[in-house]
């Protein structure tokens, strides 16, 4: 069995040599694997480095491709339309693949013939220092992601866009990413992730946790501030309002009820860290639900 792994990428430049290097550095032996990367209309050195690298990969077939219909969902779909192999993997622009990250997925799909889909754990490495709000309940939205250790089937939970693999038949079946969901340019509306995982489990099909899987998403300074943790909640209640309008009025109703119960563990958390003498985490938290709720209501 053969992955393509595609890198979706709009003005990252920055990251790109690292997540090059940790590609060149993959167990998998490099006639198992292509990298096809997705440059969505990028005007940094997105372009430049992607084909030097293409260039000096001898032993890995590279491909470079520009997806001139802005958004996130539009560059992972044309992604998937020009993979050649049976399982397609999306890594991020700014995470980096632990060094036996193609290889320990693709030994769970040829052990695991029933699954059509699935993810992975995805650890933070910060560039700076932890910001002083950070804590477990807010690391989602640097793109944490641990699951547990035990490979499994998801039950309450599902993967994230840092680490998800698919089996590439799945797409001559199922529409792939909504493109009214996800980021478009720096626009950070998301959902796309959650919306196909649950499009796909609702139709049977199975999606699995590899425990043993790991990606690392790196964490620059810029991505802790307060105006980009508001952009990212906005986005979120966004995306939730964009897919509750998808699925129907019933979608909506359970997605506002959801959002009060969201409130008040987010009440009870933050009052934890109050009294601990906690505040800033305790008022990010708090901060962070205004956000989305306002999104969800004003979208």
């Amino acid at each position: 069995m053969k992955i393509s792994a595609i890198i979706s990428t709009y003005n990252r430049a920055r990251f790109l040599p690292g997540l090059f290097d940790s590609l060149k550095g993959q167990t998998l032996p490099p006639d198992q694997f292509e990298i096809l990367i997705i440059n969505n209309n990028s005007i940094d050195e997105t372009e430049f480095l992607s084909r030097e690298f293409a260039d000096n990969s001898e032993k890995i077939n590279v491909r470079y491709f520009t997806e001139t219909n802005q958004g996130l969902s539009y560059a992972r779909n044309r992604g998937i339309k020009e993979a050649v192999h049976e399982l397609v993997t999306f890594i991020d622009d700014d995470a980096l693949p632990a060094e036996d990250f193609l290889e320990k997925t693709v030994l769970f799909f040829d052990e695991h013939p029933e699954a059509g889909a699935a993810g992975g754990k995805i650890l933070l490495q910060f560039m700076d220092r932890k910001p002083d709000w950070y804590n477990r309940f807010l690391s989602p939205l640097l793109g944490y992601f641990n699951y547990g250790d035990r490979t499994r089937l998801f039950k309450h939970n599902y993967f994230r866009g840092s680490n998800m693999t698919f089996r590439k038949l799945l797409f001559d079946t199922f529409e792939p990413f909504d493109t009214r969901l996800g980021r478009f340019g720096n626009v950070l509306t998301g959902g796309e992730e959650k919306e196909l995982f649950y499009r796909l489990k609702n139709n049977g099909i199975q999606l699995w946790y590899i425990a043993d899987a790991v990606v690392y998403h790196l964490v620059p300074e810029e991505r802790t501030t307060v105006d980009f943790i508001r952009e990212q909640a906005i986005g979120t209640g966004r995306g939730k309002r964009i897919q509750a309008q998808i699925e129907g009025t019933s979608s909506l109703i359970k997605t506002l009820m959801s959002e009060d119960l969201k409130w008040a563990a987010s009440i009870f958390i933050s009052l934890f860290y109050f009294i601990t003498f906690r505040f800033r985490k305790g008022i990010m938290i708090i901060r962070f639900r205004y956000w989305v709720s306002m999104a969800l209501l004003m979208s």
